[in-house]
């Protein structure tokens, strides 16, 4: 069980879609999941930093109440900043609590 007061985030899920238009296809994000509360595991546990030749890969971890459909090659925004989701795991397989890895690319 996930404690409100734990959720003091609020994060944006979005999924890739492309857009036709005159010019061919376009890729795009559109929201799946807007302003949902969730929690940001301490960095000691939930953070990693990765370096590699393109930069930094910084890992982190977000849990929230579960919700059918969140997949891998979606993303989450945060404070403006984009996460690209490498994993996303049903807690207990209970359908009470995601917890989902995500990273970001920064130098």
């Amino acid at each position: 069980m996930i404690a409100a007061g734990e959720l003091r985030h609020k994060i944006t899920i979005q999924s890739a879609t492309e857009t036709t238009g005159a010019y061919g296809s376009v890729p795009s994000w559109s929201d799946f999941l807007s302003n949902r509360p969730a929690a940001i595991l301490p960095s000691a546990v939930g953070r990693d930093v990765f370096r590699t030749a393109e930069g930094n890969i910084n890992a982190i971890k977000f849990k929230m109440r579960y919700y059918a459909g969140v997949l891998p090659d979606m993303r989450i925004v945060h404070n403006g900043q984009n996460y690209r989701i490498t994993q996303v795991e049903n807690v207990r397989n209970m359908n009470v609590e995601l917890l989902i890895t995500a990273e970001t690319a920064g130098t």
